[in-house]
């Protein structure tokens, strides 16, 4: 996987991705600028790869990325890898422009800084101001030299079987890498798919018991009742099943499965508007939940908790939340992990759910 250090040395724009239980795919866009965008509308009738921050702006801006070259399957990528560094077609010249590197980290690694903001997300939550707010946090760890993102990414793949595996760079947003079992919307032709995922417990405890709390069963009912308005508002109706236990590594959550048709596929970009953020991520009511969080959560979430995956009206689109994912930088890692919070929630289970999201498989 020395290839792939190369083209994050080299300032190259390139995904690599599984969707789960497919093959890899490898996106590299070698000629013209990468198409930034200010909102998710944007993305009208636009094809390619997307890579969407929390919150569009300067540092985060909301990317496509459209490939000069795409290569499908283990076997085909260690090919191509291959006959890129026979011909020396590797640019072997770093870029003289680097892109920014994200440090703040409040309300990271140290659990006084997490339980201030906490205290203060609880008491509007106790007020009855929000039904839910999703507190988030970081943890930094260093970078050892032996780290490879490649070989990172092979192992997550094979770790996490049913999840959205992911490493993307580019100048404009850094390195991220990451793994996430929750689709934002799916589908080819008429046939369309979402989904409402909410609630955390260690899997063996669900596994053992096969009981989930009144908080997390209240949780995943807000975000299934907010996935069921959202589409209802953009004028199509949808079968619904769930809410079910799915494994994503060592963690369980409950989940729904919205299904419909979407006739309307040139205004994927509007639907996408109105999806992100989910509750999952954000809180309700969504509008005043995203303004407390960004002005009351201490530090910029950049990709964590946005979304990123190929988008084509006309063939196959497969778009996930962010979830579970790392920046890389020079020196550091910077892990993102959230949960939610509802009026009930205590601060040390919470604690203990960013722990168990950003710890080692």
């Amino acid at each position: 996987m020395e290839e792939i250090e190369a083209l994050i040395k080299d300032n190259k724009s390139f995904v690599i991705y599984r969707a789960p239980n497919q093959e890899p795919v490898f996106i590299l866009q070698s000629s013209g600028k990468l198409l930034s965008l200010d909102n998710p509308e944007e993305l009208n009738e636009k094809t390619g790869f997307v890579f969407a921050p929390f919150r569009v702006n300067a540092s985060s801006p909301l990317m496509l990325m459209r490939p000069d070259v795409t290569v499908k399957g283990w076997k085909k990528i260690t090919e191509y890898f291959s006959s890129v560094r026979s011909n020396e077609t590797l640019d072997k010249a770093t870029s003289a422009s680097v892109s920014k590197e994200s440090r703040s980290v409040c309300c990271g690694n140290n659990y006084d800084s997490y339980f201030r903001a906490f205290s203060f997300f609880i008491k509007s939550l106790r007020e009855k101001t929000f039904d839910k707010l999703v507190l988030s946090r970081t943890k930094i760890c260093p970078k050892e030299d032996s780290f490879s993102a490649g070989t990172v990414f092979y192992n997550a793949c094979n770790h996490y079987p049913d999840a959205f595996v992911y490493l993307y760079h580019t100048m404009q947003t850094g390195t991220w890498l990451g793994s996430t079992p929750e689709i934002l919307l799916s589908g080819e032709g008429d046939s369309w798919h979402t989904v409402a995922l909410a609630g955390t417990l260690p899997f063996h405890k669900v596994e053992t018991s096969g009981e989930w709390s009144e908080k997390n069963i209240r949780e995943q009912q807000l975000v299934a009742g907010y996935i069921r308005n959202q589409l209802a508002a953009f004028g199509v109706s949808s079968n619904e099943e769930g809410p079910y236990t799915v494994r994503a590594g060592e963690l369980a959550h409950l989940k729904s499965d919205f299904s419909f048709v979407l006739k309307a596929k040139d205004k994927i970009g509007s639907l996408l508007a109105l999806l992100h953020p989910t509750p999952a991520v954000c809180g309700l009511p969504k509008d005043e939940a995203y303004r407390f969080i960004l002005d009351n959560e201490g530090y910029d979430r950049r990709y964590y908790s946005g979304f990123m995956g190929w988008l084509d009206p006309s063939e196959k689109t497969d778009l996930y939340v962010n979830l579970r994912c790392m920046e890389i930088q020079s020196a550091q890692l910077i892990l993102y992990a959230g949960g939610g919070l509802l009026s009930d929630s205590e601060p040390d289970s919470e604690w203990r759910e960013t722990e168990s999201k950003t710890s080692k498989p």
